[in-house]
């Protein structure tokens, strides 16, 4: 199952970083925006400009670095490393709950891409619930703490 919740958190990047290279008009905008309002001098257009690909590398290097360590803890679980269960069921619980305000439609973006995060985004909610449950299970527990058979 947490396989499953990776995979879907490599699609859910993907889909954020289209989401932001679709919404680049609007992104630049608020940087405009901002910039004026802070009264930074010297900044020009294009150098706002030149800064979205870097901020898109910067969400994708970040994302890739969360998805690989989240993989490092699945491979200690694997190896019946109960640390691994306790730190998956924290970051499971919360990634379920940060779900929960788009179940209810709250913060989904516009068009294709915020669709796709939104059905993404539970179904990876519904997949963690899912491997929380069977990690804790007495078969589970029996593995993990290494409990003679009954």
């Amino acid at each position: 199952m947490w396989c499953g919740v990776l995979a879907l958190a490599v699609v859910s990047l993907a889909a954020s970083l289209a989401d932001l290279l679709s919404r680049r008009e609007e992104l630049l905008d608020l940087m405009t925006t901002m910039a004026a309002e802070q009264a930074i001098e010297g900044v020009t257009t294009e150098q706002l400009e030149s800064a979205v690909p870097l901020l898109v590398a910067l969400t994708a290097g970040i994302g890739l670095v969360i998805v690989g360590l989240l993989y490092l803890v699945v491979r200690q679980l694997l190896k019946a490393k109960n640390w691994a269960r306790m730190l998956l069921t924290l970051l499971g619980v919360f990634m379920s709950l940060s779900t929960l305000p788009t179940v209810f439609g709250v913060g989904v973006g516009e068009g294709g891409a915020g669709w796709i995060l939104g059905v993404v985004g539970i179904l990876q909610a519904v997949a963690t619930v899912g491997a929380i449950v069977l990690m804790h299970r007495r078969d589970a527990n029996r593995f993990f703490l290494r409990l003679p058979e009954e």
